[in-house]
């Protein structure tokens, strides 16, 4: 791809943050959480919004969506249960919260949802011994096959992130499995670290897949445990740590099905905090540092890797 297009493509992205992270103030009721955040958005420069808190008042959930289309903003979703819809782990509770998420989402016109398997946990991982890697992903075809057909009725494209459960290689072979245009990846680029996988790495393997992303950076440092494995590795702001970010953004221009207008998420890692300082003001300035970041690798400064 020439590379003027490839540029094209990256400063057609849409840059965000992840809601469930961001600090909100104490004083702002759940059923405003959302409005704050797409104001917080709109003032950051964003043009995405990941929602984690969507108002229950039917009038204030419509009146959140005129204001997000009005401003043009993206609202993105995570929708939890996809991998309960059908298969081995089907659980009608888990299904019904993934078509709620569905409607709330097609409601919304929503390019985009989000969902995940792995749940921080050894048993949604390849790391569980009961059965192999490769019948461990068989076992959760037939789930998203069944989210595949909701997703396209409601003209939403459902996108599963590498959530510390599989490498990125793996991922793609559950995808491929799959088989459906309205199934892809959500690319994390920094969860890699969580299955012993290199992110850039796993970025290369989904980046052909991917439908949105959450855009992490981590760094690796010498693990304070004693007798534990000597490397550990931390979330950081964007462009401090060991995930190469401007030839991820280079890549998904080059490979993404969505490369037009793709969600860029900024989400927090596993971060450290600065014990003598207040943890809401330093989840705030890596956001804003970070989305920053990201606005300039658009705006051709720091570009040298692109």
């Amino acid at each position: 791809m020439p590379q003027a297009e490839t540029i094209s493509r990256i400063d057609s992205m849409r840059i965000g943050f992840t809601g469930s992270f961001y600090p909100v103030p104490a004083n702002v009721e759940e059923d405003d959480i959302a409005e704050w955040q797409l104001q917080r958005a709109i003032e950051l420069g964003c043009a995405v919004l990941q929602v984690s808190t969507l108002p229950k008042d039917h009038m204030k959930l419509a009146e959140f969506g005129q204001l997000a289309q009005s401003k043009s903003i993206e609202l993105e979703l995570s929708a939890p249960g996809a991998f309960s819809l059908a298969g081995p782990f089907s659980d009608e509770r888990g299904a019904n919260r993934f078509r709620q998420a569905i409607a709330y989402a097609k409601q919304l016109k929503m390019p985009v949802v989000r969902t995940a398997y792995g749940r921080l946990d050894v048993e949604t991982s390849r790391f569980n011994q009961s059965f192999s890697i490769r019948e461990h992903i068989e076992a959760l075809v037939p789930a998203l096959q069944a989210a595949a057909k909701i997703a396209e009725d409601a003209g939403v494209r459902l996108a599963v992130e590498n959530h510390c459960d599989f490498t990125g290689r793996e991922l793609a072979q559950l995808l491929d499995a799959v088989d459906s245009a309205y199934v892809g990846a959500a690319l994390d680029t920094g969860n890699g670290y969580t299955v012993f996988s290199d992110p850039n790495e796993d970025i290369e393997a989904l980046a052909a897949y991917t439908f949105t992303t959450h855009i992490k950076d981590m760094k690796v440092v010498k693990s304070q445990a004693k007798g534990w494995i000597p490397l550990t590795a931390f979330g950081c702001v964007l462009g401090e740590g060991h995930v190469d970010i401007p030839k991820a953004l280079s890549l998904l221009a080059q490979k993404s099905p969505r490369a037009d207008g793709l969600h860029l998420i900024v989400e927090p890692g596993w971060m450290i905090f600065d014990p003598t300082r207040d943890t809401a003001s330093q989840s705030e300035e890596y956001f804003r540092k970070s989305i920053y970041y990201l606005q300039s690798l658009q705006q051709n400064r720091g570009r040298a890797k692109i």
